[in-house]
């Protein structure tokens, strides 16, 4: 009994030992009940610091953010892109060319990883941006002729859905006579109108006719019809009136929101029709949907909204990003409020096949002689 009570002695004054030096509990500290043996705590890995959101700005050109139409269409891709990707954007408006360089500085200063620059009137500004910050990317609508390693040039064969759209318009015109417009003459613009000339052509070949196209000659392009502005409404206004007092009852106006100045005129006359550029004017501009015959979509959100997804993902790749009927980046779609003849409809929607294989040229000669196409 005494050598049992000596070894419980023992056991006892160990037991204290042990206790006196385990840690102490707070009382505010979770109680483990897994299991009754305490564990030495894992060693926690530091938290990771949660990833940067990409940040992007884009600048306009004069008509600016609202125009339901170009810059609109740009802006919309980076609008899918912050749904998408959780990326942080912002505009800056432009109201001149003066203001091009200044605000893209201002894209530079906000820290901007991506910067877009819209429109071809602003190339210039944007290249010099370009060079002068090598380690930021940058997209160039309708710029397409640069070449950086950090640059995306995205440009549109508008001539393509363009061709289908005078084709439609010598086929529906009462009058024989068709125009076009733009804001500030320059190929970007002009390949829309070359198209739309060419397709008229293609009409009165086929069907003997001799509709003729107001505003734009490819054999004149120096003497295409421009109101210098890509924002006044009366402008367009006054253009309209012009070509409609001359029989023009079919008009392509290439200059965004502008257009809907001739929507306007040919809703007080009662008679003509307009086509929607960039976007489906129906959809942008349904208070002008019984003058409006067609769109001829330019779906500049893509490569927009493309270069966002590649960039969140560890990506990069410069060069052209060309818009064509064949991948659908440019398209002609129909109003389908207006009724059209659905022998000629037929005619509109096969040649979409003959203009990408190229059976069907749908530029002008003249117009490849200036401006090659690669």
């Amino acid at each position: 009994m005494k050598r049992l009570s000596i070894v419980l002695g023992m056991l006892l004054v160990a037991s204290l030992a042990i206790s006196a030096c385990a840690p102490i509990v707070s009382p505010n500290a979770a109680v483990q009940t897994a299991a009754p043996v305490q564990k030495p705590m894992a060693t926690e890995a530091p938290a990771e610091a949660p990833a940067e959101k990409l940040n992007a700005c884009l600048v306009t050109d004069s008509a600016g953010i609202g125009d339901k139409s170009f810059n609109d269409a740009v802006w919309s891709g980076l609008e899918k892109a912050m749904t998408d990707f959780g990326i942080e954007a912002n505009y800056i408006e432009s109201k001149s060319a003066d203001d091009y360089g200044p605000n893209l500085q201002a894209c530079v200063d906000s820290e901007a990883e991506l910067i877009v620059c819209v429109g071809f009137m602003m190339a210039d500004a944007c290249a010099a941006a370009i060079e002068a910050n090598p380690e930021i990317k940058f997209i160039g609508i309708d710029i397409d002729w640069l070449a950086y390693d950090n640059f995306v040039g995205v440009g549109a064969y508008m001539d393509q859905s363009c061709f289908q759209a005078g084709y439609l318009a010598a086929g529906m015109s009462e009058t024989g006579k068709l125009a076009t417009y733009t804001g500030f003459f320059g190929p970007v613009v002009q390949i829309f109108m070359d198209g739309y000339y060419m397709g008229a052509m293609e009409y009165n070949k086929v069907h003997g006719t001799a509709v003729e196209v107001l505003g734009y000659d490819p054999k004149k392009m120096d003497q295409a019809t421009a109101t210098g502005s890509w924002s006044d409404v009366d402008k367009g206004r006054q253009v309209t009136e012009s070509f409609m007092d001359n029989g023009a009852d079919i008009i392509l106006p290439v200059i965004g929101n502008v257009g809907t100045g001739s929507a306007a005129v040919m809703q007080e006359r009662g008679l003509g029709y307009i086509f929607g550029v960039d976007q489906d004017w129906t959809l942008t501009n349904p208070q002008y949907s019984a003058q409006i015959l067609g769109s001829v979509l330019k779906k500049m959100d893509v490569p927009v909204y493309e270069t966002v997804k590649l960039m969140t993902e560890g990506g990069w790749k410069a060069g052209n990003f060309l818009l064509t009927l064949e991948n659908k980046g440019t398209e002609f779609v129909f109003n389908s409020a207006v009724e059209v003849p659905a022998e000629l409809k037929a005619e509109v929607e096969a040649l979409a096949p003959k203009i990408i294989s190229g059976e069907i040229p749908s530029l002008s000669p003249e117009f490849l002689a200036a401006y090659p196409r690669p």
